[in-house]
């Protein structure tokens, strides 16, 4: 309560009000003023009760409720930045609670302005980011915590699994170490350093992170997939192998781990061991797609030229006049000794090409290995004389 000139006076705390005064006539001449300070709280004049006969009283009344106002604003500051930082902090809170998020951030910020070394608003803050999926962001709040603190758990194991996410490699690799020099335990952090030296392209530490996760999770099959690449990288197609049909066993319905296998033994030419894992990839319900079938199907000529030509054919059924595929086809039967169908297909391909002179050439060597020289000769002369390297063919043991 204010006592001014022996008049009882009212402050009430209002909201929304865009004028300093506001003269409001009540009744038999009485009035009413607003008054708005400048630190964002409304009082309100209340006089309802008594009669202003004088302009003095009316700036008596101003300046004691200003001066009021002042005091009461003054009192709700906090007393220090501990005191701001709290202040703000809590404000943050309370508008992240209510998803008022533009606010929060705001408070955010001014709770760092005050106390930037603070743990818990800086994790609070980063833990925000991560709702809203700034990531970037939330990282930054992370790092600014373990670069004065790099013991810190919570920060450093959230920061590398926030770069491994964003693929920043060199991040993961830095504060990876940093983890393990400091005894931070991190849930599959050798995964996430092997992945980052293997997008790194560096396979030999990718290589060692990866088999130091595998003895600690040896039936998980990101790591065990991610070793096979890391070995196919390195050329050691067997140990790649090895290591798939290892995740085949605590995976025994992956189908893409089967493919996977029939793609390495297809690079080591065992094509009887790839067929047979293309095939238990597709009765694990692998989608044979135009790929699929081209691998099967190419895998099959080597040994089942019939089965082989079964299953291009539904290639060519979607992709006619292929050249690859007929080529392979082609070559499939000369190999065999079926010369005759050979020379078909051949002569096919350069039929639907006429620049394509090496089907030409093999068409005529087809005729020359079923007998028919003269003709067959013919044919590859034409073939050399459009592409005259051709010729260097005659003196090589084997053509294909």
């Amino acid at each position: 309560m204010l006592s001014v000139n022996r008049y009882s006076i009212r402050l009430l705390v209002v909201k929304n009000s865009n004028k300093l005064f506001k003269k409001q006539p009540i009744a038999n001449g009485k009035i009413r003023f607003q008054y708005i300070n400048p630190f964002n709280t409304n009082y309100v004049l209340d006089c309802s009760n008594i009669q202003i006969t004088s302009m003095k009283y009316l700036f008596i009344l101003m300046v004691a409720v200003f001066f009021s106002s002042t005091v009461y604003a003054e009192a709700q500051k906090p007393s220090n930045n501990a005191d701001s930082a709290a202040f703000y902090f809590s404000k943050a809170k309370n508008s992240r609670a209510t998803r008022m998020f533009i606010d929060a951030e705001k408070y955010f910020l001014k709770a760092i302005q005050f106390d930037e070394n603070n743990i818990e608003i800086r994790l609070e803050f980063a833990d925000y980011f991560v709702e809203i999926r700034k990531y970037v962001l939330a990282n930054q709040q992370y790092r600014a915590i373990v670069e004065n603190n790099p013991k810190h758990k919570v920060a450093l194991t959230k920061y590398i699994e926030l770069s491994f996410l964003q693929r920043r490699w060199t991040e993961v690799i830095k504060y990876g170490e940093i983890a393990f020099a400091n005894n931070v335990k991190v849930a599959k952090l050798n995964y996430m350093m092997g992945k980052s030296y293997y997008e790194d392209e560096d396979y030999g530490k990718a290589r060692r992170y990866l088999t130091a996760q595998i003895n600690e999770t040896p039936s998980d099959k990101e790591t065990v997939t991610l070793l096979g690449r890391v070995f196919v990288e390195m050329s050691m197609y067997n140990d790649a192998i090895a290591m798939y049909k290892k995740a085949i066993e605590s995976n025994p319905d992956d189908y893409e781990l089967m493919y996977e296998i029939g793609l390495l033994y297809s690079a080591q030419n065992n094509d009887r061991e790839a067929v047979k894992y293309y095939e238990m990839a597709a009765t694990k319900g692998i989608k044979q797609d135009l790929a699929f079938l081209q691998n099967l199907g190419t895998a099959y000529l080597t040994f089942d030229i019939p089965k082989g030509v079964a299953v291009l054919n539904k290639v060519l059924e979607k992709k006619p006049g292929d050249v690859e595929i007929l080529t392979q086809i082609a070559q499939a039967y000369y190999k065999a000794g079926h010369y005759a169908t050979a020379h078909e297909l051949f002569f096919k391909i350069y039929e639907n090409d006429k620049r394509n002179a090496k089907a030409l050439y093999m068409a005529g060597l087809s005729l020359i290995k079923n007998g028919k020289k003269e003709k067959g000769a013919q044919m590859c002369d034409k073939a050399i004389a459009m592409e005259p390297q051709l010729g260097d063919l005659r003196t090589q043991k084997s053509v294909l």
